[in-house]
């Protein structure tokens, strides 16, 4: 009897322990910005402007808060060398692009153009990194997209 209840409580232990393990892997799958960035890129290039609007309201509820600190609190100048020190920001405004590319797409002109405005005043210094690995600058290319929209007539 006495060994049959210590097996038991050997495997309940057990059970503990996997348990616990499994939901420390879970704290380690936490999402990363840069896959939600990423997944907003494959969502706008399927066209899928609902996923590409859930995606960067998840990016923004995740990270939001740490983008606009990166931004503010840098206290460094963020370049293409560094850039990538900064991928929460660098996510959010990305997502920002995206969205405001969705928007366009989808011929609402003047929410793209507001969210384009959002990111060159909340986010100018984010950098997105191409599929060659350079970075550029969303802030700068939103600048560019507003300069070339058509006067809106009164």
């Amino acid at each position: 009897m006495i060994h049959r209840n210590v097996v038991l409580s050997g495997l309940l232990a057990m059970a503990c322990v996997g348990v616990l393990q499994a939901a420390d892997d879970a704290d380690l799958t936490e999402t990363d910005p840069q896959e939600l960035a990423t997944k907003a890129w494959l969502a706008l290039k399927a066209g899928d402007h609902e996923q590409v609007s859930e995606i960067t309201t998840q990016c923004f509820e995740e990270f939001g808060n740490e983008a606009v600190k990166q931004q503010k609190e840098s206290g460094e100048e963020i370049s293409k060398d560094n850039a990538h020190s900064f991928p929460e920001l660098n996510s959010v405004g990305t997502c920002l692009f995206i969205l405001a590319e969705s928007l366009s797409q989808q011929g609402k002109d003047e929410k793209s153009q507001a969210t384009l405005q959002k990111l060159i005043t909340d986010f100018p210094e984010c950098h997105c990194e191409n599929k060659e690995g350079y970075y550029w600058k969303p802030a700068l290319a939103a600048e560019k997209r507003l300069a070339e929209a058509p006067e809106k007539s009164g």
